[in-house]
Parts: C-alpha cells; structure tokens; sequence
C-alpha cells in the first residue's frame, strides 16, 4: 500500500513539473497569437483578438523561411548521416579490439565529450585552408558530435554477444558485411536515440553556425530567429511567431522517436 502511495505521489509530482517545462511553450504560443501590443506585454493571458492567421502570413513573407529550411536541411541530415557512420564504426572496431591502443584511443575520442571547442580558432583554421560556409560548418558540427555518437555506441555494443561476430565470419562474412548487414541492424534504438540528439543539436546550433554561415542567404532556420528579431525587435508578436515555425520540425521528430529514444539509452545498459 505504501510502495502505491508513493508511487501515485511521484506520478503527480512528475505530472506537476511537466505543466512548469510547458508553461515558457504556452507563452510563445499564446503571444504569436496576439496583436503587436498585447504582445509587448508578454504574458499568459488570452489575446483579446486573435490573430493567427495575420501574425504568421506576415511572418513568413518577411522571415525567409524557404530558404532557411533548405539551408538547415542541406547542413543537418548529411551531418547527422555522417556522424552515425562514422561513430558506429569506430565504436564497433573500438569495442571488439582488446587492446591497449584501442582503449586509449576510445579514451582520447571520448575526451571530446568534457574538452568545450574553441570556435574561434577553428573558423581561422577553415578559412586559412579554404573550407568555407556549410562545409566547415557541417566538419565541426560533425566533429564536435563524434565523441557523444562513439560513446553511446561503445555501451550498446555490450550488450550484442561476441559470438554473433564470430558466427558471421565463419559463415564467410567479411568484416563491412558483419557490420552493415548482421550488426547495424540490431543497432536501431540507439542509432534513432543518436539521431534525434544530433538532429537536434545540429538544427538548433548557433554558436558555430553563426561564424560559418554569416550571411543571410546561408543562414539556417535557427539563425532567422536572430536576422528577424533584429529587423522586428519590437514585434514580438511576429518574433513568437517565428520561434514557434522554427521549432515545430524539431518538436515533430521528437514526438515521433520518443520511444525509440528511451530504448535506445536504456539498451546499452543491459550487459556491462
């Protein structure tokens, strides 16, 4: 009866902080919906006349959001592919080879995860070799997401048993084909898990996409928020607007790999 209690008191406890996370939401929500001047209030309350369909015409006839979507899709889904390719590969090499070259160098690769990237140094080493706009932006994107992508695979490879690799080869696999055609696919919950935190981290990025892609016509949908609000400062009902379009694709994808998310990161704990 006790453990019931308890548990019913964490589930409202739960439920209570979930409608705090929700309420800066509503906010943006409710205020992309009002007038010019009740939007310079910012507040939870109902607008006197809504409107919606004014706000987000003019929003995006004035956003360049077009443009901006294609940039964000032409820097985050080859990131994104990039990142699971490569972390995917190393982790597996990484985790099956016993040997002390292999665990320092996991160490090293894993040391990205606590080292913070120097962004300013970075941009004048790619300007000085010539990488420029979103091919120096998606390397460093890339770069800085290899030690999380790495680290996530590396425990999920706990839990597949050796024995799968050393069936495979003596049925005459080679190594690309054990892992692309006997391994990678047993690797979808965290290959989804790392999808999504990439995806989000990559289409939300501003600190390094605003040294890279500094010019209005590569600006990605996350930096339109900063271009707008400089245009309409005073706007906000505009401004609101504009931050909820940009974030309803990330909102979208996250909704619908939420399950996969959460057994992607409980996985790799299986098996030590």
């Amino acid at each position: 009866m006790a453990k019931k209690v308890s548990g019913m008191l964490a589930e409202i406890f739960a439920l209570i902080c979930s409608v705090f996370m929700l309420v800066p939401f509503y906010m943006i929500l409710i205020n992309s919906f009002k007038s010019k001047e009740e939007a310079a209030l910012v507040n939870l309350s109902l607008p006197d006349q809504w409107h919606i369909v004014e706000n987000y015409t003019e929003m995006f006839r004035e956003g360049g959001l077009g443009l901006a979507f294609r940039n964000s899709v032409l820097l985050t889904v080859p990131s994104v592919l990039v990142i699971i390719l490569v972390s995917s590969l190393a982790a597996f090499v990484l985790q099956r080879r016993v040997t002390k070259a292999s665990k320092r160098l996991l160490m090293l690769i894993l040391m990205g995860l606590f080292i913070p990237g120097q962004i300013i140094p970075t941009y004048f080493i790619c300007y000085y070799i010539h990488v420029r706009t979103f091919l120096a932006a998606g390397l460093v994107l890339i770069a800085s997401n290899l030690s999380m992508g790495v680290f996530l695979y590396t425990g999920y490879f706990k839990s597949i048993p050796r024995e799968l690799d050393e069936s495979a080869m003596l049925d005459g696999c080679n190594g690309l084909q054990l892992f692309f055609h006997i391994i990678f696919p047993l690797l979808k919950p965290i290959t989804v898990t790392l999808f999504i935190i990439t995806f989000m981290g990559i289409w939300n990025d501003f600190g390094t996409t605003i040294y890279f892609l500094n010019s209005s016509r590569n600006f990605t949908l996350t930096l339109t928020i900063y271009n707008f609000f400089g245009v309409h400062s005073s706007d906000w009902n505009l401004v609101f607007a504009n931050v909820i379009a940009v974030s309803l694709p990330v909102i979208i994808v996250y909704f619908m790999a939420q399950k996969q998310i959460m057994s992607g990161m409980t996985s790799g704990a299986v098996k030590g």
